[in-house]
């Protein structure tokens, strides 16, 4: 019986699913799926799932009948219950660090963004106010307030690879970085040489607020309006993490109330569909968005692919995943499945 494979988001090209079917003999099958009535009925004989955010509940995970894999096609995985797939003996992987670059670097080009005020003068000048009459709304209602960089402090709210992949690339603009992460030990701030301080600290002193935590359910708008409302009139905010984080209302009311500066956000709450042209964040224009794209570039994006391809190969022959989310599920694999999995 050949090992099924079910996709249930448009993760892969065809040009790399035929790698799956020539190279592993596995069956690939894409199913699009939205509802998890839908997953249960795509996934329900697959050998190993790959998906982006659909709902693979306990209800769900229950009804794999036949699943060894459920590879993650993103960093984040809250959309999994973990927990209920290493009771099943179901290995769960990621892709791991394959765009901590990526994402760094856009962080701190959004920083740049909003610092600078780049979108806004860019939308001037193709708004024809360039010129000596016009150019008064550029210095007069655009320009002011912006202030040099170096010195100015820099909040990490996660500071996992991306965060200090981020803190090291702003110190080197001079900036000033401060981090909120309970999760992390004491030593690895020391090492990091970066403060460790709480959340209502990093909220009131920073003038740069950037989000790349992993989420959880507890964390859903931990930036609501009470948060803003501690923060600088001059500050901004950056997310690269999960939409989640922020709840859009108190941040549409802040941003128009001026109780803080600006916001650049690569993800929104109504991911994957993104927002529409109509919505009310996109009439303000103190705010970025750039449609979760700080992941890419060509090297991440074949690294991305390589490591799917990576985890799938490992199941069907009989090794673990290098990127495993739960590796206590090993027990409860080779008991489930009675093969040894090779190291």
């Amino acid at each position: 019986m050949s090992f099924k494979v079910v996709m249930t988001a448009r993760v892969l090209p065809r040009r790399e699913i035929e790698l799956y079917q020539t190279n592993l003999g596995v069956d690939f099958q894409t199913v699009p799926c939205n509802t998890e009535d839908e997953v249960i009925a795509a996934t329900r004989d697959a050998d190993a799932v790959i998906t982006l955010m659909q709902p693979y509940s306990r209800r769900v995970i229950k009804n794999l009948e036949n699943c060894k894999l459920i590879f993650n096609a993103g960093t984040g995985f809250d959309t999994i219950d973990v927990q209920a797939a290493t009771e099943h003996g179901i290995c769960v992987a990621y892709p791991g660090d394959y765009c901590v670059e990526e994402v760094s670097d856009h962080a701190i080009a959004l920083l740049f963004a909003l610092a600078r005020k780049i979108t806004r003068l860019d939308r001037a000048v193709r708004e024809g106010k360039w010129s000596a009459f016009e150019k008064r709304e550029i210095r007069g209602k655009i320009l002011p307030p912006i202030f040099q960089l170096r010195g100015q402090t820099l909040g990490l709210i996660g500071c996992g690879r991306i965060g200090r992949t981020i803190a090291d690339k702003a110190k080197g603009f001079g900036l000033k970085v401060i981090a909120f992460d309970p999760y992390l030990p004491p030593e690895v701030f020391k090492q990091m040489d970066v403060a460790s301080v709480t959340l209502e600290h990093l909220l009131e002193t920073s003038d740069f607020v950037s989000i790349q935590a992993t989420f959880s359910p507890e964390t859903k708008h931990m930036l609501g309006m009470e948060q803003f409302r501690k923060m600088k009139p001059t500050a901004y905010i950056i997310n690269v993490g999960r939409g989640a984080f922020i709840d859009q209302a108190a941040l549409y009311t802040a941003l128009s109330n001026g109780y803080i500066a600006g916001a650049a956000l690569d993800v929104v709450e109504e991911e994957p569909a993104g927002i529409g042209s109509e919505h009310p964040l996109l009439t303000l224009d103190n705010v970025i968005i750039t449609a979760h794209s700080a992941y890419y570039s060509e090297q991440s994006a074949a690294k991305y692919r390589q490591r799917i391809y990576e985890a799938v190969a490992s199941i069907v022959n009989g090794k673990w995943p290098e990127w495993l989310i739960n590796p206590e599920v090993k027990e409860n694999f080779q008991k489930k499945w009675q093969q040894p999995q090779e190291t």
